[in-house]
């Protein structure tokens, strides 16, 4: 069930465009181009040119046809490029543990659903789903011990966690094309508030790009539900209790209605999360799984 809040703002980075097909039905065939006269000896006024303007215009739009198919395989494959470079952004970002590597796909799972519930272009959805695998790659200038330390932060470690997204969104903001840009404003946003208290910037409501409030939300549901160095695990009607609560202070409340919706593909969602990060490295591009789950949703 898709549902379109009126709170949801439209997606900011431009996708690229999709494929120009040209039919044959685009131009007629050499076999429908009427031949005409073959002289004209009685009025030389009206000789036949020297150039069937029919056949002139067949060639040329065959030869578009040729420009638009290379053009759109040249997309297709540095589309591709862009991909490979944000799944070997994912993978320094987890740092060789394998839980930071299915919390990263979980996320990306989780957010391309809930952009889909919100009724997000297809293409949108599965670009989410890339970027928000990388959403803390800033923590990579944060100190382990820092991370992984139990208890209370200093204040200057929480300072040092607090720099993070502006840390991922530097990292990721070096390349102009759409999907690292997606990158680059999920990382910078997804600590945001829709209250104005969240960090790096204090922006608040529907000033907070769409795909940070997603990201936002699929991040605090995986993050309550894995075991960490400070906290046990919650269990899933505890996160949704406080995912409730917190609507209309941390979240949009729009998409923690669309988090209900999703919330029946969680386990689906972890098992191929474990499934696709066991054959993460090898060389192969991270296939984009999620769309199993409204195939069968």
């Amino acid at each position: 069930m898709n549902i379109r809040p009126e709170l949801a703002m439209k997606p900011t980075p431009t996708p690229l465009p999709e494929s120009i097909v040209l039919d044959d039905d685009s131009v007629p065939g050499l076999a429908a181009i009427p031949e005409g006269p073959r002289n004209s000896c009685d009025d030389p006024r009206r000789a036949r040119p020297a150039v069937d303007p029919y056949r002139q215009m067949y060639r040329v739009m065959r030869d578009l046809r040729t420009v638009v198919t290379e053009r759109n395989r040249s997309r297709e494959a540095m589309h591709q490029l862009q991909r490979e470079s944000i799944e070997r952004l994912a993978l320094a970002a987890a740092r060789g543990r394998r839980e930071a590597l299915e919390h990263g796909l979980r996320v990306g799972a989780i957010a391309a659903s809930i952009a889909h519930t919100l009724g997000a272009p297809r293409r949108w959805c599965d670009e989410l789903f890339d970027a928000a695998r990388t959403h803390d790659i800033g923590n990579l200038a944060v100190p382990e011990s820092i991370l992984t330390k139990p208890g209370r932060l200093e204040p200057q470690e929480w300072a040092a966690i607090r720099r993070h997204p502006l840390d991922g969104a530097r990292i990721l903001g070096a390349a102009s094309d759409p999907l690292h840009a997606l990158a680059a404003e999920v990382a910078l946003n997804h600590h945001e508030k829709w209250d104005g208290s969240g960090y790096p910037a204090g922006r608040e409501g529907s000033n907070i790009p769409l795909s940070g409030r997603i990201v936002a939300v699929a991040d605090f549901i995986d993050a309550l539900g894995a075991r960490t160095s400070y906290r046990n695990a919650l269990d899933e009607a505890e996160i949704f209790t406080l995912l409730d609560f917190a609507a209309g202070m941390q979240f949009d409340p729009a998409i923690v209605t669309a988090m209900h919706h999703v919330r029946p593909q969680l386990p689906r969602i972890r098992e191929l999360a474990a499934l696709h990060a066991a054959q993460a490295g090898n060389g192969s591009l991270q296939p984009l799984w999620w769309r199993a789950l409204i195939a069968h949703g």
